[in-house]
């Protein structure tokens, strides 16, 4: 059965580096958004075994379109997203991205905004993320897209 929760950054950090950091060092996976108060990180589990992680920021992004409403946090940062190799493709990165949409909601969240590798666009894309702009690289890391979720 699936569950999703919040956890310590503690928790992510070997499954961010075994997906996302691969033979670069352990300190490259950690971010210094990490520490900030608001920050929360979300894991997918399978009977106790993480399947799948994502962290989640309070950060405006220049690009964006949105302009804040008063009193309100309104662009979020989804970042070091990730699921296991033997567990992709099977909707659970996608539940956990759900939930980590509807915590940014109650947050007051306008938009979620991320730097998607080119790869992980279409899993982006089907859960209605925009693509805004021209592919980058991102140096020694690869390609990606600047997309974004608006919020209705």
């Amino acid at each position: 059965m699936l569950t999703i929760k919040s956890v310590p950054q503690a928790t992510i950090i070997p499954l961010r580096h075994s997906v996302l950091r691969a033979g670069q060092p352990i300190e490259s996976c950690y971010y210094e958004e990490d520490n900030r108060e608001e920050c929360f990180h979300l894991a997918a589990l399978i009977d106790k075994q993480l399947v799948s992680i994502a962290s989640f920021y309070l950060e405006s992004h220049p690009n964006l379109d949105t302009a804040p409403k008063s009193g309100s946090d309104s662009a979020w940062r989804l970042r070091g997203m990730a699921t296991d190799p033997e567990f992709q493709g099977k909707g659970y990165g996608a539940e956990l991205l759900r939930e980590g949409l509807r915590i940014c909601r109650e947050k007051g969240a306008q938009v979620l905004w991320c730097n998607a590798r080119t790869t992980a666009a279409p899993f982006y894309s089907k859960l209605n993320f925009d693509i805004k702009g021209e592919e980058f690289v991102i140096e020694g890391i690869g390609p990606h897209y600047f997309m974004s979720y608006t919020f209705q």
